[in-house]
């Protein structure tokens, strides 16, 4: 079924496969990145062509680092990555498949009927929305491994190496989405395993539970500490603890009721209630959608009905969504735990269908639908008569499909024609068309050959001089090979990125700032010497880069160096208080500070007159930067060197995102580094020195200690657990 679905789009690409703008953006690129940096001499933890320059951890483990897939692709050549991804997709969606059958099949008496649910959860409208984020499906492939653990360790305790490497196999394939399967292992151990009868047995599962947890996370450390603490200070964690929260609006409703009834529909460009949006809202399961879950529901009492009514009463309050993210942000990217417990109470009807009326809640849920589209349709939204229908035609396509299945549910139960091989082919049929729907919905538009054409050109740009950045913030130009720009599209730059960012009032959670034409002066400040144009423009050409029937030259202009000293700082405050357009060039002639740093630098630099400057001759301020630029100024991904030679002590400023992990060096001896608007800056004296720079992802080698005791005892542990069942 993934075969048929995603080499269809393979073959089409010519091998390539491409989706849109998060796929290809980021998904592509920044595997290739990392390829390229872990295969880069000498190793190193830190990468220049994310964003200014950020850690390899910090930028990329919520997104591959981690991933057993990613690290297939690694077998093969540094640009091969959109050639991989289809045929990746493809064994997501069967170990997702599989992984949910070997849970499913504890529940079911005939395992045939595991193979249903399985499809449903592989092929539901979560993985179908969520079709661009290709690291997702790393943890849908893999989260059943920790519910089947957990249910195999309380029958016995021999199976609790296989709970401990679930555990640490998702904790370090993606630490945003484990810290949510956490809180969902939490409510389904209480509801599963509550025993009124023996709270004495009750608490020594909690304590063996507990006790595995621990050890899976300690193997995972080596990625999921320095993650933690580095998402500590992004600005997406900041707490959403409010009580306006509690309740969606009756928009928002609507859009989360569209999610769990419709098909999975394209984030970017939704067919009704909101244009777009990205919080990942849908559950729909192929054919049956929500029908046979009702009458699960309504038929049943016990922990897997709690579950369920559970995550339908989180669903609509966005503070208790939040939950599953510390109280930060109200997604639906938890809706796939919900949507396997969904596959779960679906295969159990299916195999007991006598037990349940489900010709009357196919009705039901038919009638559901109906009255929803009445709604949304028909009457209006509010007095004004806003409209909330964007794409009538799938809208109505979806309507269809979402009620054609329970329909067939219907006259299948009342011709007595509902059996097993019907029913799975039924479920292959749906799946297929719902996802490849999607699937196409998000490649219209999508022409693949032009992508591959600036894809292979960004991995043949040069670093040239290593002083100097290209002034662009494309991904695809930067990321793969060994050029670098002057800003990203990613939410993973370094925290102090966004410091800088805000020094002219950009706070974009995921974009660096990208709005830059070649002469602002922003990007000049940044090293942004280098353009990349289709076309001419009069300015000196370095190079012509060409594919396929592309063809880009690369010029230069002039740009300050990554690293010059200058004679005066200004505080940030006052910094702020200038036009906009103004900040970038005071910061060509001081290092900006925070009050409390300026006794550190005040002998090496003077406090800024603002009215000293001439903002309009840019070039000149430039030039200035250019002569106090520091010299021999090397870079690799384990930092950076340069060397110094002033007449007098000097301030020196340099556009690399300032980390608690960067240790300074001068001749040999370890320097204070100063925080300057989220960049660094450090004092030299007058005279030659050597400058080195040293990077090391804080918190990585404590992380990398604990993993390694952990694995140790992990090893032991299973030994030891294999012994005795030979004794036995």
């Amino acid at each position: 079924m993934a075969a048929a679905i995603f080499g269809t789009a393979v073959i089409k690409g010519n091998g390539a496969f491409t989706i849109f703008a998060d796929f290809n953006a980021q998904q592509l690129p920044f595997a290739t990145a990392v390829r390229n940096a872990l295969a880069a001499k000498p190793f190193g933890q830190w990468v220049w062509n994310l964003d200014l320059g950020a850690s390899l951890i910090n930028g990329f483990s919520f997104f591959n680092l981690g991933s057993p897939f990613f690290w297939i692709s690694v077998l093969f050549s540094k640009i091969s990555f959109p050639y991989l991804a289809g045929y990746l997709y493809i064994l997501k969606y069967v170990i997702a498949s599989v992984t949910a059958y070997y849970y499913i099949r504890l529940f079911v008496k005939d395992s045939k009927y595991a193979v249903i649910g399985s499809l449903l959860y592989a092929f539901s409208g979560f993985q179908t929305t969520n079709l661009m984020f290709f690291h997702f499906h790393d943890v849908v492939a893999f989260f059943p491994l920790m519910l089947i653990g957990l249910e195999l360790t309380m029958k016995d305790s021999k199976y609790s190496p296989l709970f401990i490497f679930a555990i640490f196999l998702n904790c370090v394939i993606n630490y945003f989405f484990f810290i949510q399967e956490v809180i969902f292992l939490i409510i389904y151990f209480l509801l599963r395993f509550w025993n009124r009868s023996s709270i004495r047995e009750f608490a020594v599962r909690i304590f063996k539970s507990v006790l595995c947890g621990i050890l899976g996370v300690g193997m995972g450390s080596i990625l999921f500490v320095p993650s933690v603490m580095y998402i500590m200070g992004n600005s997406r964690s900041e707490t959403a603890l409010y009580l306006q929260n509690l309740l969606y609006d009756t928009r928002h409703l609507l859009f989360i009721l569209k999610g769990i009834i419709l098909p999975g529909d394209t984030m970017n460009s939704h067919s009704a209630i909101y244009v777009g949006n990205w919080d990942s809202t849908s559950c729909y399961i192929p054919l049956f959608g929500f029908a046979l879950v009702l009458a699960f529901v309504v038929k049943n009492k016990g922990w897997l009905r709690n579950i369920l009514i559970i995550s339908l009463v989180v669903s609509c309050s966005p503070l208790l969504q939040s939950g599953f993210i510390a109280f930060t942000v109200p997604y639906q990217r938890w809706w796939f735990m919900f949507v396997l417990m969904a596959s779960l109470a679906t295969s159990i009807v299916v195999e007991d269908v006598k037990k349940y009326d489900i010709a009357k809640y196919s009705l039901i849920y038919i009638g559901i639908i109906l009255a929803y589209f009445v709604i949304i349709k028909f009457i209006k939204f509010d007095a004004a008569g806003t409209q909330i229908i964007y794409h009538p035609g799938r809208l109505l396509l979806f309507v269809a499909i979402a009620i054609f299945g329970p329909a067939i549910i219907f006259l299948l139960v009342k011709t007595d024609k509902f059996n097993y091989n019907l029913v799975l082919s039924l479920v292959c049929l749906f799946a297929m068309i719902t996802t490849g729907i999607t699937l196409k919905l998000y490649r219209t538009g999508s022409d693949t050959a032009s992508y591959m054409n600036d894809f292979n050109i960004g991995s043949k740009l040069k670093r040239n001089d290593q002083q100097y950045r290209y002034n662009t913030s494309n991904n695809l130009f930067t990321l793969t090979g060994n050029a670098s720009g002057i800003g990203t599209f990613s939410s993973t730059v370094e925290n102090s990125s966004k410091e800088f960012d805000a020094l002219f009032d950009w706070y974009a959670s995921n974009f660096s700032k990208t709005n830059f034409n070649d002469r602002d002066p922003e990007g000049l400040l940044l090293g942004g010497k280098y353009t990349i144009s289709s076309q001419q423009d009069g300015r000196k050409i370095l190079e012509k880069v060409s594919e396929g029937k592309k063809t880009y030259y690369i010029e230069s202009q002039k740009a300050c160096p990554i690293g010059f000293a200058v004679d005066h700082y200004i505080v940030k405050q006052n910094l702020l208080e200038l036009p906009k357009e103004k900040r970038a060039v005071a910061m060509m002639n001081a290092a900006v500070v925070d009050n409390g740093s300026v006794d550190k630098i005040d002998s090496a630099a003077s406090k800024l007159d603002v009215k000293d400057i001439d903002y309009n001759k840019i070039d000149k301020n430039i030039d200035r930067t250019v002569e106090n630029r520091v010299k021999n100024f090397k870079r690799d991904n384990t930092g950076f060197s340069c060397t110094t030679n002033y007449g007098k002590e000097k301030l020196v400023w340099f556009s690399v995102p300032y980390d608690k992990g960067w240790d300074a060096f001068l001749d040999g001896r370890q320097i204070d580094v100063i925080n300057s608007g989220g960049m660094m800056a450090i004092k030299v004296p007058k005279g030659e020195h050597n400058l080195v720079f040293k990077y090391h992802t804080p918190w990585f080698k404590a992380g990398a200690i604990v993993s390694g005791i952990s694995f140790i005892i992990f090893i032991v542990l299973s030994l030891t657990i294999l012994i005795k069942r030979r004794r036995d």
